[in-house]
């Protein structure tokens, strides 16, 4: 099938460009469309695993290229032990008499695993200030078309998706409203994708000496953030944006209190304005669409996707969507604390295995049933001594993330370590009732920014030497501004 190349396309491309940072702004750019092009293929087994075969192919070329210069040895990156400690812990996971089978078990390495190199790549390529500010000017760009997709496809109605492909009017059949697909695989995805990259762009409006089109830019992507979490009704994932704004400003906004306080205007007015927006012009055409289009379920032409958000003001949104995680993390610890097996997790954990071969996996459903949170999950997957390594790194990483921001006097590190320390908040407070972590985009960026916040800790290290050389060379290059 020819969606099958594209993946194999891109990974060819990869290759090809080598150690560059537009190899790694292609991969976030397929990242964004994979769910797109999953659904179009009907999850053609090449397009299901096409970010894991870009990832590892790049991942073996330059390892390849590593042991052929005699230089393969792991870089001096922070957090390597503990990665390394993680996944090692897995891979014994594959021998746990509890796992359903040897190809299960290693399919499973799709959620745990396989992403890990983007840490590695994106501390390769990401070597300077100038390269912070290019990849996350990059993402911030390449959001804008699953932003555009979704915001399209909301006032076009049902049609815009279902003459695409029937996988699409079957992801839609259980959906009580009409919510748009955008680039993903799912009604309302998009909305994961404006998290992620939403502060990001606040990081680039909060940075000084910036050419006005990336202003323009960011502005821009934010308000089309606003719109995308309206039509989407994500309403868990806009939680999630507005804790990790908030935890930004917790970080940067006294020590640069006219700039958050600008910031804090601009992202409050797009808000509004996307909303209003959404409301004004999109919801009438969406209407209007539901309407006239016979596939449209009679419920969605009840009820309205964008008034889903109001429901946040209701505290039984709270208090019922999730039924006592203590209660499933006590069983999973009384039952396995070194864990039932890998393979029972993803959307592809039934295929892979039957449940006949799965001697016991009625056992394991009696016992302790299925949840949905985070870290309940990993203490059924990998046990005790896994899960405490994933708290590591998930919990770890935003820590440092946050001490950089509150340490570092330049803006960019600054700026951009407080966006990472906030995302992965709100990453962190989504998973006690959901499992963000285990599945893309979300896992890849997570190594992505892991890969940035690398050299972020890297260029505030070597940051006195460098004051010391501008100080001896006032005439410096270093003294000019950014992307002269």
């Amino acid at each position: 099938m020819i969606y099958a190349l594209i993946p194999l396309s891109v990974a060819g491309l990869c290759l090809y460009l080598g150690k560059r940072r537009l190899t790694l702004v292609l991969m976030f750019g397929y990242l964004v469309v994979e769910g797109f092009l999953k659904l179009m293929s009907n999850y053609n087994p090449v397009v299901h695993l096409g970010m894991d075969l870009i990832v590892l192919t790049v991942a073996a070329a330059w390892v390849a290229d590593a042991i052929a210069r005699r230089r393969a040895l792991l870089p001096a990156l922070p957090w390597i032990r503990w990665i390394g400690l993680y996944a090692l812990w897995v891979v014994l996971q594959v021998f746990n008499p509890y796992t359903p089978g040897l190809f299960a078990a290693v399919a499973s390495f799709k959620l745990y695993l396989t992403m890990i190199p983007l840490y590695f790549i994106t501390a390769a390529v990401i070597r300077t200030r100038e390269d912070v500010l290019a990849i996350l000017t990059a993402m911030v760009g390449i959001a804008l078309i699953p932003y555009l997709a979704a915001l399209v496809q909301y006032p076009l109605g049902p049609r815009s998706v279902f003459d695409l492909s029937p996988r699409f009017a079957q992801n839609l059949s259980g959906m009580h409203e009409w919510r748009p697909f955008g680039t993903s695989a799912v009604p309302g995805g998009t909305c994961v994708v404006a998290f992620l990259v939403t502060p990001l762009a606040v990081a680039l409006l909060l940075t000084r000496q910036l050419p006005a089109r990336l202003r323009w830019l960011a502005a821009g992507s934010i308000a089309l953030s606003a719109g995308v979490f309206v039509v989407s009704g994500g309403r868990q994932v806009f939680l999630g944006c507005v804790l990790a704004l908030f935890t930004m400003g917790a970080l940067v906004g006294l020590r640069q209190s006219g700039r958050g306080v600008f910031a804090v205007a601009m992202v409050a007015l797009l808000g509004i304005g996307g909303y209003v927006g959404v409301q004004a012009v999109l919801r009438p055409m969406a209407a209007e669409a539901l309407r006239d289009d016979p596939r449209a379920q009679g419920l969605w032409r009840e009820s309205d996707v964008t008034t889903r958000l109001a429901t946040l003001a209701d505290m039984q949104t709270y208090l019922t969507a999730r039924q006592d995680p203590f209660r499933e993390i006590g069983l999973r610890l009384q039952y396995y604390p070194l864990g039932a097996g890998l393979g029972r997790v993803g959307p592809g954990a039934a295929v892979l295995e039957g449940p006949r071969a799965d001697q016991y996996r009625n056992t394991i459903e009696t016992r302790i049933g299925y949840s949905e949170n985070f870290f309940a999950t990993m203490l059924q997957e990998m046990g005790i001594p896994g899960a405490l390594l994933v708290a590591v790194l998930l919990i770890g990483m935003p820590i440092g993330a946050a001490r950089l921001a509150r340490r570092s006097r330049d803006p960019v590190i600054m700026s951009t370590a407080a966006a990472i320390a906030g995302i992965w908040v709100g990453v962190l407070a989504m998973s006690w009732g959901s499992q963000p972590f285990l599945g893309n985009p979300i896992t890849a960026t997570y190594w992505i920014l892991a890969g940035v916040l690398a050299t972020l800790r890297r260029l505030e290290a070597e940051a006195p030497a460098a004051a010391a050389v501008e100080r001896a060379l006032p005439t410096s290059r270093a003294t000019r501004p950014l992307f002269a």
